[in-house]
This record gives structure tokens, C-alpha cells and sequence, in this order.
């Protein structure tokens, strides 16, 4: 690349990160919180006062309020958030911790933007990356969520800088980097879960693509970077609770999503909250294995209608626009004010991001596909093809689990980055198959006409 090229490339994404950093800024100026403190939000935040004042970690509110001497320690959550909230705290809780909590995920999220240029530039050529970047810079979705006590711009930021480092390793065959990948990795586990089992995929890619001993020793350094962090909250809870971990959540959350369409007997107005008025919930959601035996049975009266969901329903549901879970459109929380409803510049990108959804989710899942494509059908170097199957089997092992547990909506929100990058991966596999089957014709006719 010329410096010329190199310098109107600079000026491109620095243009772009700045209109993302002015969207999430003015977001979280401008956006007004129903009860911001409330559900998940609260959860974390108690978490986060708990280990401020009693160095404990529980959800418990009684030693907050004076009710006991102190909590009672539990892991029904992950500790990562929470101890990212207990960093900002400062002093006292006030309305000017909450702001300071969201200007910093709002940096984050800006820093987010930046990491998908540079994780898409190995293997995206550098326009097609730009572009990822300007959908991640415009997504509502990844602006608003910057306003809200809840883990998506960290876990979100924590998933693109073990990507961008991935990305990084192959063209610099490091194995500290994969060490650092692997850290990355857990922590983005321990503030999502959702993550922690991708490593037993991602350390067979890495073998395949570096055989031999060498491989060998830079897979053991990826697993050490992530398996240290993980045993030592599994080794908190075996010494505090005597468990390795609590499966409340993940039970709730298998359990929550075996509801069609997430509906309770076809009535609209049980969506996403199914559970809620099912009499038989605590029976069936007792156990893994209750909750199999009623999923087997549903089966067997219902073949159908969980064939379509369990293939169809779960995926589109994960990736629809609406938070259907939630206050809807791009909005977990209500909201009373935001400056979606009246700025130019959001109304805008809000309806260009809608309107262009459904289009990238279809493209993300052709990029995806295209991955796996034999070597033959298009030209890459060993680097970019690592890194596109890399991010082809985030893809594939993200809706599969959703498959198998609740496909809400917001659980897609801090993958839009990846969604975005494997859409233009798509767009340019596309292209690829056109200018082959062009080509093909051209040399026919040419064949032809000799």
C-alpha cells in the first residue's frame, strides 16, 4: 500500500470511530433510563457492593440494607462484570457512578470499532473491512447498550480484542499471543458465559493450521491463558461453596427456551416469558434430565412445531432486530427520552441498520458457509483462511448453543461486530463465485467463436 493509500485509510476509520465514539457519547448524554437500576442491572450492582463493603461475592441484598452482619456468598453469576462495576463504584453509589459506568463502556464500545477494523483486515481486504467497521460504528444496538448496567459493551469489547490478538498470531507466530488469547478468552467467559466452551474448538483450528510440535506447544499456551483464570473461580466456589459452579441459570435458561416460539399455549402475551405462566414450571424445570424427558414429549404430541423451532424459530429469533424480551426496537430497558426519536444523525442510522439487518444476517450466514468451502473456489493465504474459519466457527458454535438454550434477541447484541465482518466476508464470496462463473461463460464463448 502506497503511503498515499495508507494515509487516506487512516483518515477513513478515523473518521468512522469518531462518529461512533459522537453516537455513544451523545446516547448515553441524552438517553433517560426507566428505572435504570432494575432486573439483571440491579443483580450486578449488588454484586459489585457486596465485594465493595464486605469483600464477598453474592447477589444477596440483606447485608446491604442492615438486615445481616454480612452476605452469604453464591455463583449464580459470573464475577466479570461485577468486578468491572466494582472498579467504578468509587466512594459512594450515586447518579454519578452510573454515568461514569456508562461513559466507560461507551470508550469501550469505541474501542470495539477499532478492534473489528483490525481483526477484519486479515482476511477482508481493507474497503470491505471499513465498511464492518462503519455497521459496528452504526449499530443501535451496540450504542444503546452502552446506557445500560448490563454486561453486552464489555463482553462485547472482551470478544473483539481476543479476535483482533487471534488475528494477530497467525501472521506473528507468537505463542505468548495465544497465551493472551486464551486470557482474553476467559475473561470474556467469566463476564458472558456463553463463550467458555469455544476453546475446544478453537485449539483443534489452531493444531490444524500449525501441526507438529510447535503447535502442539502454542495449543498448551492458548489452553493455559484460558483454563487459569477459569480455575480460579472454579476454585473459589469448590473452597466457598464446595460446588464448581451454580447451573441455576443455565438450567433456567435450557429450560426457558423449549417453549415454541417462546409463546404458552400460542398466547401472545406470554413472549419470552413463557415460564411465567406455566403451573408446571418448577416440576419440569427441577433437572437436566426433567427437563429432557418434557422436551422428548413435546416431541412426540408436537413433532412439527418443534422441529421448525429448534431449526428455524431459535435462529431467527436470536437474530432478530427487536428486543422482543425487552422494550423492543433496540431497547432492553424503556426508555423516556433518547435522542433516536428526534436527532437526525440517529434517526438516520437507525433506519439504515434496519433496513440493512436481515440482508447482513443472510450474507453472515453465506460468509459462514463460504469458509468451509474447499481451498479451490477461492484465493487466500493460509493466514486469511485461519482467521475466516476462526470466525465462521464463532458463527456456527454461537447458534447452536442459542439452539439448544433461550435464542433472545439481546444474547446476539456482542456479536454484531462478528456478524458484520462475516456479512462482508460473504459479499466478497459472492463476488468470487460471480467473477468464476463470468469468467467460465467468457471462456466458453471464446472457445465457441474459435
Amino acid at each position: 500500500m502506497t503511503n498515499i493509500a495508507r494515509t487516506g485509510t487512516i483518515g477513513i476509520i478515523t473518521l468512522i470511530v469518531l462518529l461512533g465514539l459522537h453516537l455513544r457519547l451523545d446516547a448515553v448524554r441524552y438517553t433517560e433510563v426507566d428505572t435504570p437500576v432494575r432486573a439483571d442491572a440491579r443483580g450486578y450492582l449488588v454484586y459489585a457492593l457486596n465485594l465493595k463493603e464486605f469483600h464477598t461475592f453474592s447477589i444477596s441484598e440483606d447485608a446491604i440494607q442492615g438486615r445481616t452482619a454480612a452476605p452469604t456468598p453464591d455463583a449464580i453469576r459470573t464475577p466479570g462484570y461485577p468486578l468491572f462495576l466494582r472498579a467504578l463504584l468509587g466512594d459512594a453509589f450515586s447518579q454519578a457512578t452510573l454515568y461514569r459506568i456508562t461513559i466507560i463502556q461507551a470508550l469501550l464500545s469505541t474501542l470495539t470499532i477499532v478492534l473489528a477494523y483490525a481483526t477484519f483486515t486479515s482476511f477482508l481486504d481493507r474497503p470491505l473491512a471499513a465498511v464492518a467497521a462503519l455497521l459496528t460504528a452504526l449499530s443501535p444496538h451496540l450504542v444503546v447498550t452502552n446506557v445500560y448496567i448490563l454486561t453486552e459493551s464489555l463482553s462485547c469489547f472482551l470478544l473483539m480484542l481476543c479476535l483482533w490478538l487471534l488475528s494477530r498470531w497467525h501472521t506473528q507466530p507468537n505463542p505468548w499471543l495465544l497465551f493472551s488469547v486464551g486470557l482474553t478468552l476467559a475473561l470474556a467467559s467469566l463476564t458472558r458465559p456463553w463463550t467458555q466452551f469455544f476453546i475446544f474448538l478453537l485449539i483443534p483450528l489452531v493444531l490444524f493450521y500449525l501441526p507438529g510440535r510447535r503447535g502442539r506447544q502454542h495449543a498448551w499456551l492458548l489452553g493455559v491463558g484460558f483454563f487459569l483464570p477459569m480455575l480460579l473461580w472454579v476454585g473459589r466456589n469448590l473452597l466457598t461453596l464446595g460446588v464448581f459452579s451454580d447451573n441455576t441459570f443455565l438450567l433456567s435458561n435450557f429450560y426457558q427456551g423449549t417453549y415454541p416460539w417462546l409463546l404458552y399455549d400460542n398466547r401472545p402475551e406470554t413472549l419470552a416469558y413463557a415460564y411465567n405462566f406455566d403451573p408446571r414450571v418448577a416440576e419440569i424445570s427441577a433437572s437436566f434430565g426433567s427437563i429432557v424427558a418434557e422436551i422428548l414429549r413435546r416431541l412426540q404430541e408436537h413433532p412439527l412445531d418443534y422441529l421448525l423451532w429448534y431449526t428455524l424459530g431459535k435462529p431467527a429469533f436470536l437474530f432478530a432486530w427487536d428486543i422482543f424480551e425487552g422494550a423492543g426496537d433496540v431497547y432492553i430497558y424503556p426508555v423516556l427520552a433518547t435522542p433516536y426519536a428526534a436527532a437526525p444523525l440517529f434517526r438516520i442510522s437507525h433506519a439504515v441498520m434496519q433496513y440493512l439487518h436481515n440482508v447482513l444476517v443472510i450474507l453472515a450466514i453465506c460468509g459462514t458457509i463460504a469458509a468451509w468451502l474447499p481451498r479451490s473456489w477461492a484465493s487466500m493465504t493460509d493466514a486469511q483462511r485461519f482467521m475466516a474459519r476462526s470466525l465462521a466457527t464463532l458463527m456456527l458454535y454461537f447458534v447452536f448453543l442459542h439452539t439448544v438454550l433461550n435464542p433472545l434477541a439481546r444474547y446476539s447484541i456482542p456479536m454484531r461486530p462478528v456478524i458484520y465482518g462475516m456479512a462482508m466476508f460473504g459479499l466478497w464470496a459472492m463476488g468470487q463465485w460471480l467473477w468464476r462463473f463470468v469468467a467460465s461463460r467468457l471462456r466458453r464463448v471464446q472457445a465457441g467463436d474459435s
